[in-house]
């Protein structure tokens, strides 16, 4: 009955209505949903995934700034200069100039610029929903867009009449772009290449970010980054911070077979519906990676701080049941790619950790490394950029594209082709095709762990293995240095107490009530310190670590290998995932079904 009725009320209205087309107010649409993000600093974390999707290796960001008014707005005529004396030293930023090296704009490319919801149709490449780009208008009234070969460069100027969005296309005036060189303080090099600029003037002028909180972003940005391996942030046309990406060593991760043919003791290598499989050889790698991050302290210096980090990666075959790929389609505009990368960060720790130059006791002591680590994080911005590198226990995060605010509860992050919302902050699991590709997607990433883990840990017991008996002589020589340090100081104390029993002796005429003193003042003190020692569990807490602190099971220091495995173990310490916790249960399934007759490696006293 309802349905008849709909279609005769649509056959009448066909008949002798009006045609009218629906009409977007353009201003309010930008204003109030695709430049506003949940996330901060989205304008170049878009910016900075389109860099990385042209083939990009170096990314720039100049920011222009005025001395403050005092009230938050841009003086007239200001320069870097004179922002110290005005208004107690802030400053306010008034243009971000952000550039890349990549692949300059097709005409396809520009085409999409002016078209809002026309995501790249590159199934390979992150962007599906074409809004990313709108982010420009968070911070900026009328974005400039110039791009192309050096030399053949074409401008794209944004306006506004009332509240549509218009925008002109031309050739830009010549060398407006290729600045890089006066910047870095080089002579040719950069300034051959071609950049992809956007000029963005500031709306409402905004306050200069903390560099140190702005590296730590960029940071995480470039975690996994395929392409893009330098960001440059400039302040007034100096170099304030310069972050760099570079691969150390790459090495094939072997997937365990079956001991023999009736035995099904192998890695499953699929996901639960055949949806995702791994695919053979070489398809699955793991990655030692540098980042280097170098932080301006004074007009002459900048100080640099290192961090090395363990990374594993699979190529993922797809086999995308017709249903599901329908939806996709609908949604992204554009059909799943037969295969995908998976890429999961497994820990980071500072280059000292590994530097052999240290002493044992530096390197083993957790209290000094406590006491170490917080006294880098005063004296060193450097290091508080490079320390957050690394996701805390149970906090590492899925990176779709960049990071989103989705935990894996595990230490470790995830990178994968999931389909997100709109804003790209969480995965979507409310449309039932999307929820059962996403879930499987996860359940292979969890595979893709297990196995790192198992190949990281064989890696790690074999060279602790080859490092037995050198380990055993260098632990020997340094029980015997030790034995003969004691033995000194023993000898020392002796000589000591001969002294002393010599001069009283010497000195038999010291009164009976002074020396009575002397005696129970010494009781004291040592009754003061044994209730000292006494009360050091107190202070510090009874937990393991104090325990182990006052009573080591085994005092000898620990070596690279074992540092390295225990670094690796935090990373696969469990917490629940967060806010979604159906992250963490994909995970966990796929992570034990991959061996499933056999138990993860632990670490054993």
């Amino acid at each position: 009955m309802a349905s008849s009725a709909y279609e005769n009320v649509r056959a009448a209205i066909a008949d002798e209505g009006s045609d009218a087309r629906v009409e977007v107010n353009q201003r309010a649409l930008i204003d109030k949903i695709l430049a506003r993000y949940a996330s901060a600093g989205a304008v170049y974390r878009e910016l900075l995934q389109n860099s990385n999707d042209a083939e990009a290796t170096t990314a720039e960001i100049v920011i222009i700034t005025s001395a403050s008014d005092g009230d938050g707005t841009a003086g007239n005529g200001a320069n870097a200069a004179t922002t110290a004396a005005a208004s107690n030293g802030k400053r306010v930023v008034t243009q971000v100039t952000y550039r890349n090296n990549g692949l300059p704009f097709r005409p396809q490319d520009w085409a999409r610029l002016r078209k809002i919801a026309e995501g790249n149709p590159d199934e390979s490449k992150v962007g599906a929903f074409g809004v990313g780009a709108y982010t420009m208008f968070s911070i900026c009234e009328e974005p400039l867009v110039v791009s192309g070969r050096k030399g053949e460069e074409q401008a794209m100027s944004f306006f506004w009449k009332g509240d549509g969005l218009w925008t002109k296309t031309g050739k830009a005036p010549e060398g407006i772009l290729n600045t890089s060189a006066s910047l870095s303080g080089k002579q040719g090099g950069d300034d051959e290449q071609n950049w992809t600029s956007f000029i963005l003037p500031s709306r409402d002028p905004y306050p200069l970010p903390d560099l140190v909180e702005f590296g730590q972003f960029l940071t995480a940005s470039l975690t996994f980054t395929q392409c893009l391996k330098m960001v440059r942030v400039y302040v007034d046309r100096t170099l304030a911070l310069n972050i760099e990406k570079t691969i150390l060593e790459s090495h094939t991760i072997e997937t365990p077979k079956a001991s023999s043919w009736w035995k099904n003791d192998g890695a499953v290598t699929s996901s639960s519906s055949g949806m995702f499989t791994f695919g053979k050889g070489s398809d699955l790698t793991q990655t030692t990676v540098q980042m280097s991050v170098s932080l301006r302290k004074d007009e002459s210096d900048m100080e640099t701080s290192t961090v090395r980090a363990r990374y594993a990666s699979a190529t993922v075959k797809t086999c995308i049941p017709a249903n599901i790929e329908k939806r996709m389609v609908r949604v992204t505009k554009k059909k799943p790619p037969k295969e995908l990368m998976v890429q999961i960060f497994l820990d980071a720790a500072s280059d000292d950790d590994g530097d052999d130059s240290k002493s044992d006791d530096e390197k083993s002591s957790k209290l000094a490394s406590r006491f170490k680590h917080i006294q880098l994080k005063q004296s060193s911005d450097g290091s508080r950029i490079t320390d957050s590198f690394a996701p805390a226990p149970g906090c590492g995060r899925v990176f779709i594209g960049f990071r989103t605010s989705q935990t894996t509860g595990l230490g470790i992050h995830l990178a994968a082709p999931l389909l997100p919302t709109v804003e790209r902050e969480a995965i979507d699991f409310v449309d039932a095709a999307l929820r059962e590709y996403n879930s499987e997607l996860l359940e292979i990433s969890g595979m893709l762990m297990r196995l790192a883990l198992e190949h990281e840990m064989g890696r790690i017991g074999a060279l602790w293995e080859m490092g037995r008996e050198e380990r055993g002589r260098r632990w020997e020589e340094a029980r015997r240095e030790e034995e003969r340090k004691k033995k000194e100081q023993s000898k020392k104390e002796e000589n000591k107490d001969d002294e002393i029993s010599s001069k009283e002796e010497a000195s038999s005429d010291i009164k009976t009530s002074l020396f009575s003193f002397a005696t129970f003042m010494a009781r004291n003190v040592k009754n003061t310190v044994t209730e000292a020692i006494k009360a050091v569990p107190e202070i510090l807490g009874e937990d393991d670590e104090t325990t182990e602190l006052l009573n080591p099971a085994d005092d000898r220091p620990l070596c690279m290998e074992e540092r390295d495995a225990v670094l690796l173990m935090k990373a696969y310490c469990p917490r629940q995932s967060t806010p979604d916790s159906l992250v963490g249960a994909c995970l966990a399934r796929g992570f034990g079904r991959c061996l499933p007759l056999s138990s993860p490696p632990v670490l054993t006293a």
